[in-house]
C-alpha cells in the first residue's frame, strides 16, 4: 500500500512541535522547547574533570549543570551509521564497507582540554554522552574528519547507483577525511554532491579555527535547530504536504524549498484556520493517547506498552475480538493486526533499547513464520535502526531499537514527588505550555480579560523564567492581563486557569 506522508508544524516562541503523518496517522513527533533545547550534534571545547581508569572513561566539563560522559576508547567504526547523530540513525553502512579500526585517540589527562560532540542528551540523573569522533550531516553526506572511509547507506540498494556514488566521492575526498553517502543522495546531480563535500569541509575548517579561540569549557559549534533538521532530513520526495501555522516558520520553509527544490513549492501550505493546527489534524488527541499504556485495535484487540529502566514490554491481547473460525485463527489475526500498531507506537513514543513483545501464543508454525515476516517487513518503516530476533517458544520477540534521546513519556513528564517514583506527572514545562496553548485557542476572546493562573508553589519555583515571560507576552499581545496566584492546595502538575471576560461575569477554561 502506498504511504502518503505529511509534515505538520506547530511553531510558537516557546516550543516547536513537528508531526510526521503517514496516511493521516501520527507516526513520529519531534519537539524542541526554548527552555530545554537538545544538545545533540553540538560541539564543545571541554575540560576533563575526572578520569575513571577502571571504566576507560572520563567526565568532561562542557559548561552545563552536569559533566558529560566520555568513553576514552570510543571506537569510530561502530559509529559509522549507528551513533553518528540523532538524525542519522537509519543511515547504516554495509558491513563489507567497514574499514580497519583507526589509530587510537591520544590519552587524556585531568584538566586537559579536548574537542567533543554531544551524541546523547542528558537523561534523568545522567549527563550528556560525548564522543571525540566528530561527524557533520549535510543534505546528502555525513562528513567524518579523521576517518579515512567512504560508506554507502544500506537503503541505497541499486548496485549501479552505489558504485556511481562511491566513485564520485572517492574522487573528491582528501587525506584524513571520511564520508557516508545518505539515502537522500539517490539520483542527485554530481555537482550537488560535490557541493555538499565542499560545504562540509569548509564547515570543519571553520570549527577548527573557532576552537583555537574559544576558552574551555565553551560551545564551539551549534547544530541546526529542529525545523532546519526536519527540512534537511525528512522533507523529501515522498512527503506530499508540509503544513506550517506560523509566518516566520512558513517563510523559512519556503526559502529552503525555493533554493533547493523550487518544484516542491506547492507542497508547502500556510495553515490559517482559527482552530489550532494540531487540533485540526487530530494530533493533540493522539499525543494524549500516546501517554496511556493501552492502545485499542480496530477489531477489539489491544496492545499494552510499559516502559521500565531495563526494557520496554509490549503485550498483545485479543480483548473483545472473538474471530469467526477458531481460536488459532483469532490469535493469528490479532497478532497480524497488532504489528503495524506496535511499530507505530514505538516510533511515536520514541521507545528504544531492548523491547520484548509478547505475541499471543500460536500453535501453527506457518502462522508464527508469517507473523515474524510481517513484523520484519513493518520495521522497515522505522527510520531508526531496529533489529528483531525470532519468536521464542514462549511467543516472545526480542527487539533492539536505537535510542535517540528521551522517550515521549520522559520528555513530557517528570517523576511524581509524592509516590517515590512509582508514577509520573506532567513536567513543569508541559503544564505551562498547556496553558499557553489554551490562551492561543481562546484568541480574541481574551481582549480586555483578566487571566488568573493558579499553581502550586513547587511548580512556580521550577518554571523557567523565559517560558513564563513567553506566556505573559502572548497574553499582552491578545489584550489580556495576567495574575499569578500560588496556592499549596493546587495540584502540583497543573496550571489552573480562570478567566474574567469583559463580555460576561466569569468563565473558566
Amino acid at each position: 500500500m502506498e504511504v502518503r506522508k505529511s509534515l505538520v508544524v506547530n511553531s510558537t516562541p516557546l516550543e516547536t512541535r513537528i508531526a510526521l503523518l503517514e496516511n493521516g496517522q501520527l507516526c513520529e513527533l519531534f519537539l524542541e522547547r526554548t527552555m530545554n533545547k537538545s544538545q545533540v550534534g553540538d560541539i564543545y571545547k571541554g575540560r576533563v574533570a575526572k578520569l575513571l581508569p577502571g571504566m576507560q572513561s572520563a567526565f568532561v566539563n562542557i559548561g552545563g549543570v552536569k559533566d558529560g560522559f566520555l568513553y576514552l576508547d570510543d571506537p569510530a567504526t561502530p559509529r559509522l551509521g549507528v551513533d553518528l547523530t540523532a538524525e542519522e540513525e537509519s543511515e547504516e553502512v554495509v558491513t563489507e564497507d567497514l574499514p580497519p579500526p583507526p589509530p587510537p585517540l591520544p590519552p587524556l589527562k585531568e584538566g586537559e582540554e579536548t574537542l567533543v560532540q554531544v551524541v546523547k542528551d542528558p537523561i534523568g540523573s545522567k549527563g550528556p554522552r560525548l564522543s571525540r569522533h566528530l561527524s557533520f550531516p549535510g543534505r546528502f553526506l555525513v562528513f567524518m574528519p579523521g576517518i579515512e572511509h567512504i560508506g554507502i547507506s544500506r537503503k541505497i540498494t541499486d548496485p549501479i547507483e552505489r558504485d556511481r556514488l562511491r566513485e564520485l566521492i572517492r574522487s573528491h575526498v582528501q587525506p584524513n577525511e571520511g564520508f557516508i553517502v545518505r539515502t537522500a543522495a539517490i539520483g542527485e546531480k554530481d555537482e550537488d554532491l560535490v557541493g555538499d563535500v565542499i560545504f562540509l569541509r569548509r564547515l570543519w575548517e571553520g570549527i577548527q579555527a573557532k576552537a583555537d579561540t574559544v576558552p574551555a569549557p565553551g560551545l564551539v559549534w551549534q547544530d541546526l535547530r529542529l525545523l532546519q533538521k526536519i527540512m534537511r532530513d525528512i522533507f523529501r520526495e515522498e512527503v506530499s504536504t508540509f503544513w506550517v501555522d506560523h509566518d516566520a516558520a512558513h517563510r523559512e520553509v519556503m526559502s529552503f524549498v525555493e533554493n533547493l527544490h523550487p518544484e516542491w513549492s506547492n507542497r508547502v501550505k500556510r495553515f490559517t484556520s482559527d482552530l489550532p493546527i494540531f487540533d485540526a489534524f487530530g494530533i493533540e488527541a493522539e499525543i494524549d493517547s500516546a501517554r496511556q499504556p493501552k492502545v485499542f485495535l480496530k477489531h477489539g484487540g489491544s496492545i499494552v506498552l510499559n516502559q521500565t529502566e531495563a526494557l520496554v514490554s509490549v503485550d498483545v491481547n485479543t480483548g473483545k475480538f472473538v474471530g469467526k473460525k477458531d481460536l488459532e485463527e483469532t490469535v493469528y489475526l490479532t497478532n497480524l493486526e497488532a504489528i503495524p500498531e506496535i511499530v507505530r507506537q514505538l516510533r511515536l513514543r520514541n521507545l528504544g533499547g531492548i523491547v520484548v513483545i509478547d505475541f499471543i501464543d500460536m500453535v501453527d508454525p506457518v502462522h508464527r513464520d508469517e507473523v515474524l515476516a510481517r513484523f520484519q517487513e513493518e520495521l522497515k518503516r522505522d527510520r531508526n535502526h531496529a533489529r528483531a530476533g525470532g519468536i521464542s517458544e514462549f511467543g516472545l520477540v526480542e527487539l533492539t531499537r536505537k535510542r535517540t534521546g528521551p522517550s515521549l513519556e520522559r520528555l513530557l513528564t517528570q517523576p511524581c514527588p509524592t509516590c517515590n517514583g512509582a508514577g509520573r506527572m506532567p513536567s513543569s514545562e508541559t503544564s505551562l505550555l498547556k496553558a499557553y496553548r489554551e490562551l492561543v485557542r481562546l484568541g480574541e476572546r481574551l481582549r480586555g480579560a483578566e487571566v488568573r493562573l493558579t499553581l502550586h508553589p513547587d511548580l512556580a519555583v521550577s518554571l523557567n523564567q523565559e517560558a513564563r515571560e513567553g506566556l505573559m507576552q502572548l497574553a499582552r499581545l491578545l489584550g489580556a492581563r495576567v495574575q499569578w496566584i500560588e496556592r499549596a492546595d493546587t495540584p502540583r502538575h497543573a496550571v489552573v486557569m480562570d478567566l474574567q471576560l469583559q463580555e460576561q461575569d466569569s468563565a473558566s477554561a
